[in-house]
């Protein structure tokens, strides 16, 4: 018996991470980035918890980006997961804005958003456009803020997963 995935599912989240990277500029072969997709299968198939301890999923999205970027150890990333936080427009700011300072003298750096979608949807089960649009528009001030605090000379980069 197999298990399905689900979009809150965090072994997806790393499926789509792991996908994801391997299109903007990984190291890893088609052959590698299929491989780490099958282990992440497996682990899904043989964990009865769909969301990982927040330790857990941290080290795991560590090491997806070191899979995928084992050259550059100074490979610049923070994630942020938007389901340890209150989605309210002011604790966003902070979230981003703390992002972007701590890239104060790096070039080059990644913003991984994970469970921004979960996180909207409070206790109710269902999606609706009211709650598309507040989350188009979460993602869109965003990567605005991301632009307006980065510096000049910086490339600041956001991933949404």
């Amino acid at each position: 018996m197999t298990k399905t995935a689900d979009k809150k599912d965090d072994y997806t989240r790393l499926q789509n991470l792991n996908a994801l990277f391997s299109v903007i500029g990984s190291t890893s072969t088609r052959e590698e980035t299929l491989q780490l997709q099958s282990t992440l299968s497996f682990l899904r198939e043989n964990d009865d918890v769909r969301c990982m301890p927040v330790k857990s999923f941290e080290h795991c999205i560590d090491q997806v980006v070191r899979f995928h970027f084992p050259n550059k150890r100074s490979f610049n990333y923070t994630h942020w997961n938007a389901r340890a936080t209150t989605i309210d427009p002011l604790w966003v700011r902070a979230a981003v804005v703390e992002f972007v300072n701590s890239f104060q003298n790096i070039h080059r750096g990644l913003l991984l958003v994970s469970g921004l979608r979960e996180s909207m949807l409070n206790r109710s089960k269902r999606w609706s456009s009211k709650k598309e649009k507040c989350y188009q528009e979460t993602r869109n001030s965003i990567e605005e803020l991301v632009l307006h605090h980065a510096g000049k000379e910086q490339n600041l980069n956001v991933l949404f997963f």
